[in-house]
């Protein structure tokens, strides 16, 4: 390679020695271990920048992202350091590198060129279709998965490169007995396909693979045309696109792929961890490249990040460090209960925010969803604005939404719009009935006889009869309120189990709600708290100027930075996820899932432990400090109180 450039970059300055080290290697398989805030991306800009420079023809480079857009930014700010010549370097998914193979070579894998990519509607549609042509009596069985899980199974399977069977077990285990009929459904799914000159989004990368693998000449054409391949966050690889990477490197090896092992959090996407840690099994004589200079935390959250990640029985031994060694420790706090988890971090917020810090720069992180249902009431109550990623807020949650819709009608039976849900959830009660129905019921109240109301030409009799049943039982008890929810919980179990597929998680889910109304003395005063007022969604992803304080799962932070990151419910049975209790690759990833979350702070990190959690049965209960952070020396951590 002959440089080529009129204005050669200056590497040295603008780079660390591992990162020169991974631009600057003239070939050969590469791994780079970029350790959370080491300037992954900047290696990669640097690295295209460099090729070119070096002679490499712009044509013969691929660079392989998980979005168009992080491709697009990548080489533009390439175009940016160097010249105009970045702009034919060949940048994209893996989805968008399978379809522009198959369009040229699509015969060889049995569909025309002309061939229709179907999204997730389009597979959902042919996936129904072929469970109502089928002549099986299982399609009809009450329990059967809907067509919309039917579809995830199929395509966690073939993303795993597993059985239909182990995808059910690892994932819906209650449907584990249906896995027969659904590889049935896989079969007619496939020869649909086929026959109608249709690829799903799976399609791309499994015909791809089948092409490459059975073709020879097509595989060394392909190796030849890109000659340079970067592969971005490889740890979320699944194994078919990692076997892409090895086979369009055919004839030459010239591979780098870059990612952190220690991030590896979305096995329930299809991600393999043993992608990265295999790489140079599969890669003989790979060049390891270790980025370890941290430039976004301080040396005192690094200690505890290091800490914890230190303890993984597997991965890439790393230790972060940084030059920004000033800083105050990481705050370890216990709260007595949740609702002082909540008002500390109210108080925490309004101090940082008098103190000039944005509130859009401070984060609050958690491993689920629900786990900021009392913060944002907190929230709300306080006046502070912010916006929510990842997951629900509680009055999005359908199976939330449906329950609390039978305790609004005994505070208020003049509701009408909780009347027509309540309604709607009885089989065969559509929109018209339900209109009908729940107008009467808001002017009338409960009717003792529920035949005066319910239209005699309908069949909705019994079902009805025993939804005033629980009303009244509902609206005459002087029972806690913890009781009601149970109540109805048990009442509304058969049309959760028909409703939804993943009803155990959202049987889960009720059982919080449960929880929460422990400490409730008035259902009114409950409810008014549960009415949690969203952000505007037009604010949400359009208003990026909006100075709102960012809520977020850990899943959704992956990524990003902020000033400040307060971690909430840092105890056993919030994280680690209870799911992972029988795995040890499970809770692997939930170990680095609080290295994910702590390596998002700059200057602040803040973990909050709740000493009790309420129980619905048992009232407070004591629950354990995660044993991801019991681990660490204390003298890591500052306390308070």
């Amino acid at each position: 390679m002959t440089p080529t450039s009129a204005h050669m970059i200056d590497y040295e300055a603008a780079l660390n020695p591992e990162q020169l080290e991974a631009v600057t290697v003239p070939g050969n398989p590469v791994l780079v271990i970029a350790g959370a805030g080491s300037g992954k991306t900047r290696t990669i800009v640097y690295r295209v920048a460099w090729l070119v420079e070096q002679g490499v023809d712009p044509l013969s480079i691929l660079l392989l992202t998980f979005t168009r857009k992080a491709s697009g930014e990548m080489l533009s700010r390439a175009g940016q350091l160097l010249d105009s010549r970045v702009q034919r370097v060949s940048g994209g998914t893996f989805h968008s590198l399978g379809n522009s193979i198959l369009r040229r070579y699509a015969r060889l894998v049995g569909f025309d060129p002309g061939f229709s990519i179907m999204d997730q509607g389009d597979s959902h549609e042919a996936l129904d279709l072929i469970r109502k042509s089928m002549d099986h009596s299982f399609t009809r069985t009450k329990g059967f998965p809907k067509t919309r899980t039917v579809a995830e199974v199929i395509s966690r399977a073939v993303g795993h490169g597993r059985a239909i069977a182990d995808v059910l077990t690892n994932r819906y285990p209650h449907f584990l007995s249906f896995a027969e009929d659904i590889e049935k459904i896989r079969t007619a799914y496939e020869i649909h396909k086929k026959a109608n000159n249709l690829m799903d989004y799976d399609d791309l990368l499994v015909n791809t693979v089948s092409l490459l693998e059975g073709n020879e000449n097509v595989r060394a054409e392909i190796s030849d045309r890109w000659r340079h391949i970067l592969v971005d966050e490889y740890q979320d690889t699944n194994h078919l696109q990692a076997r892409i990477v090895r086979l369009a490197a055919f004839t030459h090896e010239n591979v780098m792929v870059v990612g952190d092992d220690s991030q590896s959090i979305y096995s329930f996407r299809g991600a393999d961890f043993a992608n990265i840690m295999e790489f140079p099994n599969i890669f003989p004589g790979a060049l390891v490249v270790k980025l370890e200079e941290n430039y976004r935390s301080t040396e005192p959250i690094l200690r505890v990040t290091n800490n914890i990640i230190a303890r993984a029985s597997v991965g890439y031994p790393k230790r972060l460090f940084t030059r920004r060694t000033q800083g105050s420790l990481p705050l370890w706090i216990r709260p007595e209960t949740e609702r002082e988890q909540s008002r500390f971090v109210v108080k925490c917020v309004r101090e940082l925010h008098d103190h000039g810090v944005p509130l859009s720069e401070i984060a609050v992180l958690f491993r689920a969803a629900f786990h900021s249902f009392d913060l944002e009431g907190e929230l709300n109550r306080s006046a502070i604005p912010y916006v929510k990623y990842g997951g629900m807020k509680f009055l999005e949650s359908a199976h939330i939404k449906d329950v609390l819709a039978h305790l609004k009608v005994l505070v208020n039976p003049r509701d009408r719009l909780s009347w027509m849900r309540i309604l709607k959830i009885l089989p065969g009660v559509g929109d018209k009935t339900a209109l009908q129905v729940a107008g009467r019921l808001a002017e009338e109240g409960i009717p003792q006889d529920p035949s005066r109301i319910v239209p005699a030409d309908k069949k909705h009799g019994k079902a009805f009869a025993d939804l005033m049943a629980l009303i009244q039982s509902l609206s005459e008890g002087a029972e806690p309120i913890s009781e009601k929810v149970e109540e109805v919980n048990r009442y509304y179990f058969p049309f959760l189990q028909d409703k939804f597929d993943n009803y155990p998680k959202r049987m889960r889910d009720l059982e919080q709600l449960a929880d929460m109304t422990t400490s409730y003395r008035s259902l009114n005063r409950f409810l008014n708290d549960m009415a949690l007022e969203p952000p505007d969604d037009d604010r949400l992803g359009q208003d990026d100027t909006a100075d709102n304080l960012v809520l977020s799962t850990i899943h959704s932070a992956k990524g990003l930075e902020w000033h400040t990151v307060i971690i909430l419910w840092a105890t056993e049975g919030r994280i680690p996820s209870p799911m992972s209790e029988d795995s040890p690759d499970d809770l692997e990833e939930e170990r680095r899932l609080v290295y994910v979350a702590t390596t998002r702070a700059k200057h602040n990190l803040v973990i909050l432990a709740p000493c009790t959690a309420l129980d619905r049965r048992h009232g407070q209960v004591y629950v354990k400090a995660s044993r991801f952070f019991e681990e660490i020396p204390p003298e890591y951590f500052r306390t308070m109180g």
